[in-house]
């Protein structure tokens, strides 16, 4: 088997390499006090969900109104869905961002682009889709989720009915068996 073979045969077997034609992996660090001009500037077509961690609480929603929450009271937000993945997390006074997906990020977010590194511009991705189950087992005596784990932590997603357990879809992109990113799909 020539080495072009096995190469196909790989990827048969575990999906799509995803190269710099493909895919949109950007990242930064951005101030404090310019969080809500940041994501303001945003597209999050087909984006719906997110993961916003306050210093009191989680909430996971759809459409998020983040103009209302002051930028010290956020530790993190994860906004995603099919069109990207944008994870924002804090770091003492600062913002860490990173985008993975389809949409390019704004002209004027002043991250740095994945691909335009040297050592990354061949670089090629291995993808999987996976499904993870969320805590709390749904209790319709009770109307509500519950895990011991987490004691009183109201665990509520953004899902339709109320399926006995929620799960979270998302993709892997990896590199020699190593998990590089990790992009979230949405919550079902």
């Amino acid at each position: 088997m020539s080495t072009t073979d096995y190469t196909q045969k790989i990827e048969d077997w575990f999906g799509k390499r995803l190269s710099k034609k493909d895919i949109q992996i950007w990242g930064g660090e951005i101030e404090e006090n310019i969080l809500q001009k940041f994501i303001s500037k945003w597209d999050f077509s087909n984006m719906p969900f997110t993961i916003l961690e306050t210093i009191t609480e989680i909430i996971i929603e759809k459409k998020v109104d983040f103009s209302k929450i002051p930028s010290d009271q956020i530790e993190r937000i994860r906004i995603f869905g099919q069109g990207g993945d944008l994870d924002i997390r804090r770091d003492a006074n600062l913002f860490r961002w990173r985008y993975v997906g389809l949409n390019n990020p704004p002209k004027d977010s002043e991250g740095k682009n994945f691909w335009e590194e040297e050592k990354n511009s061949n670089k090629k991705f291995f993808v999987e889709e996976k499904e993870a189950l969320l805590w709390g087992k749904y209790d319709s005596k009770k109307n509500l989720r519950q895990e011991d784990r987490v004691a009183k932590a109201k665990l509520s997603y953004p899902v339709q009915g109320n399926p006995k357990f929620a799960k979270i879809r998302y993709k892997t992109l990896s590199e020699q068996g190593v998990i590089s990113f990790v992009w979230f799909l949405e919550i079902k």
